[in-house]
């Protein structure tokens, strides 16, 4: 009998927490033409006349994947946002991943410190 007991990865990694107007549309909508397994939940406060949400991206492909997703979708909500389409948009927590490197850097020890600094859920 072998001893050993593995513990499943979680699913969902947190990445980000970003920040909109409180009647600004639906960010999970506004996202769903992209192709990422992520979730957007609720934080648990916000201040007023703002939503704050948390960003989970699927872990189960692995850390680099968690980052270059949370990169995706954080660069994708940016820029509706410089184009006044999302109002009041702001990264509160895990601006990082706005600076996450080009997919061809990945392999460097810098990205590598990155990957290992991630928050599972």
């Amino acid at each position: 009998m072998n001893p050993t007991v593995r513990v499943p990865s979680p699913r969902w990694c947190l990445m980000a927490t970003v920040q909109v107007a409180h009647d600004a549309p639906d960010l999970a909508d506004i996202l769903s033409d992209l192709d990422f397994d992520f979730r957007l939940e609720p934080a648990v406060a916000s201040p007023p006349g703002y939503r704050w949400l948390n960003l989970f991206v699927d872990a189960r492909r692995g850390q680099r994947r968690c980052g270059l997703t949370a990169h995706r979708l954080l660069s994708a909500l940016k820029r509706l946002s410089e184009s006044g389409d999302l109002a009041e948009f702001q990264v509160i927590a895990g601006e990082r991943w706005l600076a996450y490197p080009a997919p061809l850097e990945l392999a460097s020890p810098e990205a590598a410190d990155s990957e290992a600094s991630l928050r599972r859920h």
